[in-house]
């Protein structure tokens, strides 16, 4: 059979590869490096007995069939919750509970071979029986977010108790990330899926039970007790795991007085905790290859943004490096609309739009606009330092003769407001929980909620076959390459940055350069510990 190495590599040679120490113990999961700023306080001897306090926004409900996005489900539920596959460094499919993947020659069958001797936390085995229970009720979930991830699922079918193939409705890569997600690669006993309290008492085959739960607000885990039930050695090291909604400004105090082990670190700015860094009560870390990118999306079909000289002009208006600087300094400046360490991006593409000022100008005067023009409203996802950032971007443009006014919007509200709105531009995230460049390709240029006036033709015609199963990793690239390449030509959009930031943690967590899952921003943090 003709493999893609990227998908396939973990799949082949599992064990092979520890030496290289590359995956976890037992042929499954991910370490990956960061830069770090690190304090060194506590020793090196794990305390078991530690409770790990993280300040990190709970969900709702810890039900993956109602979890709108995966980004969210992640945070709260990876204590309880493995899944099918994990995403790794360098956006690669790792193992987890299945340890081999391989497509059929024509790429419609994915047979998958499990992890063998793991039970879920209720006495349940984990085999082929628990996989097509649960991917069969993720399937008949109407109108779930889970449900459209699993959509190119045709059915499930038992070979053995370690092994399930999946029927696909087309050859496809894309089922692999749905496996890997929290929607749709999360492994549920069976015997819990139907129960009416599963969005407040998760049964998986992680290293901790539930023991509280208020949604949005706080959920606390213990660890399993039951004989054999923490299959991966690197998990379950604390005692207990507590995870809490926090404020920003509550989040910073309570790290600097050591009230939780970790929180999230959104900008990568050092200031707020450089005093602490630098006695060793704190640390932080960045998370190395976070595909997250933040960007500003232009409607092509209101003029005068629908000539290509204007968008062109707008890249080069912003002044990447000074945005980045003062408001993401731990991120990377972006100018292709594609994230660092997918298939198809090309470093020589970032030299595309230099920040140039009269180079901008001329643009604007070769399309009809020597004095620039009014640009109308753009809309800002009031997250993180967006708005702070969209202010910088409203005063490059304006410095070029673009003028704009801004109005932030609540990140969710923006998802839907934005194909109906008769804005221009949004300043919002350019980004998706997955690793599949079919699927990067589909939502940054085709899918109608992100391109209202109607995709570029030509990207609908690059994008397709980016998903066969067969390509090699070469192959794919090509192709992905020439669709950025073309999104990069024609100013489709406006990059302004690539990451997330990373963990600011108390001296006394190690771990945090070792998070699994890196995928859409969000860390699996199994591995993290406590020392004394």
């Amino acid at each position: 059979m003709k493999r893609n190495s990227r998908l396939g590599r973990a799949a082949i040679g599992l064990c092979a590869a520890l030496a290289a120490g590359t995956l976890l113990a037992g042929c499954g999961g991910a370490s990956s490096s960061s830069s770090t700023s690190a304090a060194t306080g506590g020793g090196n001897t794990v305390d078991g007995n530690a409770t790990l306090d993280i300040a990190i926004p709970v969900a709702q409900s810890l039900d993956p069939r109602q979890a709108p996005e995966p980004a969210q489900l992640t945070i709260a539920t990876w204590p309880v919750y493995d899944r099918l596959l994990q995403v790794g460094p360098n956006a690669q499919y790792l193992p987890m509970l299945a340890t081999k993947w391989e497509f059929s020659p024509d790429g419609k069958k994915l047979t998958l071979t499990l992890r063998q001797g793991v039970t879920f936390s209720d006495g349940t085995p984990f085999d082929a029986e628990a996989v097509k229970a649960n991917l069969d009720a993720y399937q008949k979930a109407d109108k779930t977010g889970v449900q459209a991830n699993l959509a190119d699922v045709a059915g499930v079918t038992v070979v053995s108790a370690d092994t399930v193939e999946l029927q696909l409705k087309k050859a496809s890569t894309t089922v692999l990330s749905a496996l890997a997600s929290t929607l749709g690669g999360i492994m549920i006993s069976p015997k819990a899926l139907n129960n009416p309290d599963l969005a407040t008492h998760p049964v998986g085959t992680g290293a901790y039970v539930i023991e509280s739960f208020k949604p949005g607000q706080n959920v606390v885990y213990k660890r399993r007790t039951d004989e054999g039930g923490i299959w991966d050695p690197k998990t379950g090291k604390p005692a207990g795991v507590t995870i809490s909604t926090y404020s920003p400004e509550a989040m910073e105090n309570a790290i600097k007085s050591s009230q939780v082990d970790v929180i999230t670190w959104s900008t990568g700015d050092k200031k707020p905790y450089q005093a602490q860094l630098d006695s060793g009560q704190l640390q932080a870390h960045v998370l190395p290859g976070v595909l997250n990118m933040v960007g500003v999306n232009i409607k092509q079909s209101v003029k005068p943004y629908d000539d290509v000289k204007v968008r062109q002009a707008i890249n080069h208006a912003i002044n990447r490096q000074a945005i980045v600087e003062a408001f993401q300094p731990a991120n990377h400046p972006r100018v292709q609309p594609w994230p660092e360490q997918m298939p198809g991006f090309d470093a020589a593409r970032e030299g595309a739009y230099a920040y140039d000022p009269a180079k901008a100008k001329q643009l604007l005067a070769e399309a009809g606009h020597p004095d620039g023009f009014d640009g109308g409203e753009m809309l800002v996802a009031r997250a993180g330092t967006m708005p702070a950032a969209a202010e910088a971007v409203q005063a490059d443009l304006a410095a070029v003769g673009i003028k704009i006014q801004l109005r932030t919007v609540d990140v969710l509200t923006l998802v839907t407001e934005w194909a109906k709105a008769k804005n221009p531009l949004e300043l919002m995230y350019m980004t998706l929980p997955s690793i599949d460049a079919y699927s990067w390709l589909q939502r940054l240029f085709i899918n109608p909620v992100w391109t209202p006036a109607g995709a570029d033709p030509q990207m609908v015609k690059l994008a397709e076959g980016v998903d066969e199963p067969s390509l090699t990793d070469e192959q794919r690239a090509a192709k992905v390459g020439e669709a950025i390449a073309h999104a990069t030509d024609n100013a489709l959009y406006a990059p302004l940055w690539q990451g997330v930031g990373g963990y600011v943690g108390t001296g006394k967590v190690r771990g945090l350069d070792d998070v699994a899952s890196v995928n859409g921003g969000v860390a699996d943090l199994r591995n993290t510990y406590l020392v004394k």
